[in-house]
């Protein structure tokens, strides 16, 4: 078996790349071969012996170009099972495995109408149903998500499966044992992801500074980089809480932060399953998600593993935060409600997933 993962570009901290690399490794140990084939020519950083390819860039000709190079590709390396993630990756994909014998799985990451998407619903719903015609499968990440994709094509229901994440590994709990980046606060809060408009920071930091009028909290750390990393921290500074608030950019191994916070909290305004909160949980950290469409819920048992509040309201997420320092005292769930939860999330668990996705 030759898998090739199909990816349009290879971001660092990016939560896609991040369980596509350990799904790759799992696949590894199982003993098949794995590339990964990145269309703007990002290398990925992954271990162990997987051959990397680069793809035609960016924009409409890269796109030509790329399905030129990935159909060549898989004659060439006999790849026989695929795994695109992002929808140009699907669409080449798509269009490089026309008459090809390969087996090919589809994957969504993102709710149906995430605001950073540039395709249309309408278009999806083409899109997805090209998918379907043809030979492959679709998979999603959270129960949720595919129940919206067979409401939106109810003829492929059969063709449309949900598997988990590939986030909980032996590398990540090795990970959590290193030292603690320098210069942070023994007590602390913890926001973790990319500085983009979906993780709602924004609404972080006015909840933040809602709650600490009411009552003395941890200081935030927020951990990640992004394009709006100068105008959160403007946003601090305006709010008068830019001594109480740390900006660490992006961190090659931020588990260490995660594993020691107080509380880790998640105020995406969507997702598709968040694996920050999965790993937030696996390390032991208590959480405090904003109930976005797909992935918080449907982790977190409805809130009995962790706190829930309404989406895109600071006032709820900052009364969340305040209750988060009374529920610290009292009974959490038990670890062997965690683990039960966090079990399908193993690497080895999701990548038992896709072989049965594949074999059916």
């Amino acid at each position: 078996m030759h898998i090739l993962f199909i990816l349009k570009d290879f971001k660092l901290g990016g939560g896609v790349e991040r369980v596509q690399r350990r799904l790759s490794e799992q696949f590894l140990k199982d003993g098949q071969r794995v590339s990964f084939f990145v269309m703007n020519g990002e290398t990925p950083d992954t271990e162990g012996d997987q051959r990397h390819h680069n793809g035609g860039g960016s924009g409409i000709a890269g796109l030509i170009r790329s399905i030129i190079l990935l159909r060549r590709l898989i004659h060439r390396e006999d790849v026989t099972h695929l795994i695109s993630a992002k929808e140009q990756a699907n669409v080449c994909t798509w269009f490089a495995t026309l008459g090809s014998a390969c087996k090919v799985i589809y994957s969504r990451h993102v709710t149906l109408d995430s605001t950073e998407q540039k395709t249309s619903p309408s278009s999806l719903r083409l899109l997805y149903a090209l998918y379907l015609c043809g030979s492959g499968k679709v998979v999603t990440v959270s129960t949720v998500l595919r129940q919206s994709l067979v409401d939106l094509l109810p003829w492929g229901q059969q063709r449309v499966s949900y598997c988990p994440n590939a986030v909980i590994s032996e590398q990540l709990f090795q990970a959590a044992q290193a030292p603690l980046p320098a210069g942070l606060p023994g007590d602390y809060w913890l926001a973790l992801g990319r500085l983009t408009e979906q993780k709602g920071f924004h609404l972080l930091l006015d909840a933040y500074a809602l709650a600490l009028h009411r009552r003395v909290l941890p200081d935030l750390v927020i951990a990640g980089d992004g394009h709006l990393r100068a105008a959160l921290a403007a946003q601090a500074q305006r709010l008068g809480v830019a001594q109480r608030v740390h900006f660490t950019g992006y961190l090659h191994n931020p588990y260490p932060l995660l594993r020691h916070a107080r509380l880790f909290i998640l105020s995406s305004l969507h997702e598709g399953m968040p694996t920050v909160l999965i790993e937030a949980l696996a390390l032991g950290t208590p959480v405090l998600a904003c109930d976005c469409q797909t992935g918080p819920r449907e982790l977190l048992d409805g809130g009995r593993l962790g706190l829930l509040v309404k989406v895109n309201d600071v006032p709820a997420l900052a009364d969340g935060m305040l209750r988060s320092l009374s529920a610290r005292d009292a009974a959490g769930p038990s670890e062997t409600m965690i683990t039960d939860a966090i079990r399908p999330y193993t690497s080895q668990h999701a990548a038992q997933a896709y072989y049965q996705v594949w074999n059916q």
